[in-house]
C-alpha cells in the first residue's frame, strides 16, 4: 500500500462525496491508484472525525512533565560524557553552564556544555519527537497518558507531518513554555496548537482511534 497515495486519495474522495463509492473507485483505477490503496483510503474517508476525543492543554501539560523528566536524565548523560573547562570562556552564545572569572589573572574560565554538545542535545530531542510521533504515535509522555497523535483524518502521521508539527515547536513555545500553543489550543475546535493546525494534525485518546 502507497500510503502518501492513500492521503491524496481520501482528500480527492472527501471532494467527491457526492458521486457513488463505485463511481469514484473505477476513476480511481483508471488513474493508476490500486485497489487496496482505493478502499483504504475508503475507509479512512468515511471514519467520523466526530468520534476522535480530542486532548486539551491539562492532560498534554502532564504528558510534556514526563518528557521533560527523561530530557532531565539526557542532559544528565551529556553533562557525564561532555562537561568541561574552557579556559578563556565559551566563545559560542550556544551554551549551558557557568562561568568563573580569575580577578588576579582577569582570566575567565567557562564550565559546562559549550557550542556542539549543546546542538547536539537539542537535535537529539527533536529527534525523539519526530521519531516517537512519525513511529509510535506519541512521545514517551503521550504514551504513557493514553494519548496519540493523528492527522485530522484519523490516520497515522507520515514522516511530513511529524516533522511540519515538531519543527513548530519553536514558535508554540513562545515565549516561554509552550504559553502560544496553549492559547492556540484553547481557541481550537479540535485542540490543536500552531504546529498542529499547520502539519494538520490532533492529539487525541487513543481509545477513540478506530
Amino acid at each position: 500500500m502507497n500510503q502518501e497515495n492513500v492521503n491524496k486519495l481520501v482528500d480527492w474522495i472527501k471532494a467527491n462525496r457526492n458521486y457513488p463509492a463505485e463511481q469514484l473507485k473505477q476513476s480511481a483505477l483508471q488513474g493508476g491508484s490500486s485497489k487496496e490503496d482505493f478502499n483504504a483510503a475508503l475507509n479512512i474517508a468515511n471514519t467520523p472525525v466526530a468520534a476522535l476525543e480530542y486532548k486539551g492543554v491539562g492532560i498534554r501539560f502532564f504528558a510534556l512533565i514526563i518528557d521533560t523528566i527523561i530530557f532531565g536524565i539526557l542532559f544528565w548523560l551529556f553533562i557525564k560524557i561532555f562537561w568541561g573547562a574552557h579556559v578563556g570562556g565559551c566563545k559560542s552564545s550556544t551554551l549551558i553552564g557557568y562561568s568563573v572569572i580569575d580577578y588576579v589573572s582577569k582570566n575567565e574560565t567557562f564550565y559546562g556544555l559549550c557550542n556542539s554538545p549543546v546542538l547536539l542535545y537539542f537535535l537529539v530531542i527533536f529527534i525523539y519527537y519526530v521519531l516517537l510521533e512519525w513511529k509510535l504515535g506519541g512521545t514517551l509522555g503521550k504514551l504513557t497518558v493514553g494519548m496519540r497523535v493523528v492527522k485530522s483524518t484519523g490516520e497515522p502521521l507520515n514522516l511530513k507531518a511529524s516533522l511540519i508539527r515538531n519543527v513548530m515547536r519553536i514558535v508554540d513555545f513562545l515565549p516561554f513554555f509552550y504559553l502560544v500553543g496553549a492559547i492556540s489550543i484553547w481557541n481550537s475546535k479540535t485542540k490543536q496548537r500552531v504546529g498542529d493546525r499547520l502539519a494538520k494534525t490532533v492529539v487525541v485518546s487513543k481509545f477513540s482511534i478506530k
